[in-house]
């Protein structure tokens, strides 16, 4: 293998009895840095503009970047690109665990899925050995069953599965990496189901070689030292994800909820909760603070999951009975393959319908129009199933829903791009993350949580210290933050551009990982991996044009700056959905209409400037 990146392509016909590995020029890797950059440049290539996304002709394509398969800190990101259903927007995921280290070791730094299989199948690649071979009894099996048997098979290996969801085709499914990380919010889980694809295996004993293995041992060793430097590391060991419940709780408690509400919630599903049921903490190769949990559930069944915080946010939202239900809830979507936050907003939309007197019980199945869990389950069944009209209505996302359920149901949701919100800035206020749901070509998304506003309460001199921090320049630094406020706009760039660099190289970005990280030391560890000598401006410049081709091929469907639409629901001083309250900024300022579209205006203008 070459230092950094393999060289290898894998371009796979599911229609064929056969499948090609060819040279992937270095010089193309180097032009996107890899990873996600290259999965644009490549998906170009591969697909035709207007192809529908469950349509044997929209491709899938698997990147890992030169870091990947290293001993970079954090470096096992996986990306897949795909044009998804949900939205038809052409998305680029990253999940963790094993998926991209495999792929790197059996040769590939990415693997072009095309066609679709004539029978259920699974596509294994075991270094230069690949063969397509019957799904038998795992057409119909979870993600957790299928994963098992498919590591069983093949011991050593990674599994990116899809479950029933995605076999049926369901707008709002996902697949799932060594059923732990999840990959694919938007339903690549049901491109997978389109083309008879339950499952890809990756297996491979080579290494990634590297330009200056003594370099790159030093530069890895500082960072092992300041990571066990850092005030929080005891805490983020202990508690991975969970730690930041304060942050999420109020962001994610039901409509209505009082302080004294989310604080009881915080008690219920917050480390209280997490403790008695982790059995470990688990980790993504090379990373140097486990962030995934090995749970314990009633009877002693074990289950793996991207975090616990993401039961403690299904929990508190659905006013759970105890940790352990929400976890296993969670463990029960992550089986069907299916997006918790699509189906919570489905569900919460139920709800409001339910309570405006829309719709009964007997409209979506017999479901308890109540808080709880008990509607989270019956409802992931019904949409993961297709079960009667409203479960094939819900199953194709929220086109399906406006359509059965009537257009009025617009009131009753937070859409941007078609794609249901994570985030609401009337709690939270617009950062980064909130802001960027609005422009993203993917749509709402997480992409820029390892940015300066991902923690509230910061003052405005340490956002400017975190923003330099992610390569912008003094310039750019007067236009973001200029009279002691912030342009949330004008930072939005360079969370994309930091987002960008990382899912390039292949670092994960969760903030607890990416706050190790600056330009200059990227740069070093770019050098000492692949031999490329880049000044900072150079590679933050690279990482720049992989975000502005990813804008680009979706502006050829129709996904350019028109579908840029804040939610009526931000504006509204009474909204029917969601918490209510008045819009504001980061630091509690009010913000209308003619100030978003302003922000608008200077995100526009920022992404047309030279990077920094």
């Amino acid at each position: 293998m070459s230092d950094g990146w393999t060289g290898g392509l894998l371009e796979v016909d599911l229609d064929g009895p056969t499948d090609s590995a060819v040279e992937y020029p270095r010089e193309s890797a180097e032009r996107f840095l890899g990873g996600f950059g290259a999965n644009n440049s490549l998906f170009d290539r591969f697909y035709d503009s207007g192809t529908e996304p469950l349509s044997p002709g929209n491709p899938i394509l698997l990147g890992a970047g030169p870091f990947v398969g290293t001993t970079v800190p954090g470096s096992s990101r996986l990306m897949a690109t795909s044009r998804l259903p949900l939205t038809g927007a052409v998305a680029s995921a990253s999940g963790g665990m094993g998926a991209g280290v495999m792929m790197k070791r059996a040769g590939y730094d990415h693997i072009a899925i095309t066609g679709r299989a004539a029978s259920p199948s699974v596509l294994v690649v075991d270094g230069d050995a690949v063969e397509l071979v019957p799904a038998g009894g795992l057409w119909g099996a979870g993600t957790l069953e299928a994963t098992q048997r498919l590591h069983g098979d093949y011991p050593g290996s990674s599994v990116i599965a899809i479950g029933p969801a995605g076999e049926n085709l369901v707008h709002l499914s996902i697949a799932m990496i060594d059923a732990c990380s999840t990959l694919g919010r938007g339903g690549l889980g049901a491109v997978m189901g389109s083309k008879n694809l339950k499952a890809v295996v990756l297996r491979g004993e080579g290494r990634v070689s590297v330009a200056e293995p003594e370099r790159l041992k030093e530069l890895v060793g500082g960072l092992h030292l300041r990571c066990g430097s850092w005030s929080n590391r005891r805490t983020a060991l202990e508690l991975g994800m969970v730690a930041a419940w304060p942050l999420y709780a109020p962001q994610f408690a039901p409509p209505g909820a009082t302080p004294d509400d989310v604080s009881a919630l915080g008690e219920r599903f917050g480390p209280a909760g997490y403790l008695p049921l982790k059995g470990k903490r688990i980790s993504c190769p090379s990373c140097f603070l486990p962030d995934k949990d090995r749970l314990i559930l009633q009877g002693g069944r074990r289950v793996d999951s991207t975090s616990f915080l993401n039961a403690a946010i299904l929990g508190g939202a659905f006013l759970m009975e105890s940790a352990g239900e929400a976890a296993s809830t969670l463990a029960e979507l992550d089986d069907l393959g299916l997006d918790m936050f699509t189906l919570s907003n489905q569900a919460n939309c139920l709800l409001d319908l339910a309570a405006e007197k829309v719709i009964g019980p007997s409209d979506v199945g017999g479901l308890p129009l109540e808080r709880s869990g008990a509607l989270i389950r019956g409802l992931a069944s019904l949409v993961a199933g297709r079960g009667g009209p409203a479960g094939e209505a819900l199953a194709d996302g929220w086109t399906g829903a406006l359509e059965h359920f009537g257009e009025e149901t617009t009131r009753f949701t937070v859409l941007v791009r078609n794609q249901d919100c994570i985030y609401d800035p009337r709690v939270s206020g617009l950062g980064t993350m909130e802001f960027e749901q609005v422009v993203s070509p993917r749509g709402p998304t997480s992409a820029s949580g390892g940015s300066a506003t991902y923690l509230p309460g910061q003052t405005a001199e340490n956002l400017v210290r975190l923003t330099e921090r992610m390569g912008a320049r003094p310039a750019a630094i007067g236009r973001i933050f200029d009279s002691g406020g912030m342009n949330v706009g004008r930072l939005t760039r360079y969370s994309e551009d930091w987002f960008s660099l990382f899912s390039s190289l292949g670092i994960c970005n969760r903030h607890q990982i990416n706050r190790f990280y600056n330009p200059p030391l990227i740069r070093d560890l770019l050098a000492a991996v692949t031999g490329l000598e880049l000044e900072v401006g150079e590679i933050m410049g690279r990482a720049a044009a992989g975000w502005e081709l990813y804008r680009e091929l979706n502006e050829r469907e129709g996904l350019g700056r028109d579908a840029d639409v804040f939610p009526r629901a931000w504006l509204d001083d009474r909204p029917v959905w969601g918490r209510g309250g008045r819009l504001h900024d980061y630091f509690g300022r009010e913000l209308d209409g003619a100030k978003l579209e302003s922000l608008l205006g200077d995100y526009y203008d920022e992404r047309s400037r030279e990077p920094g």
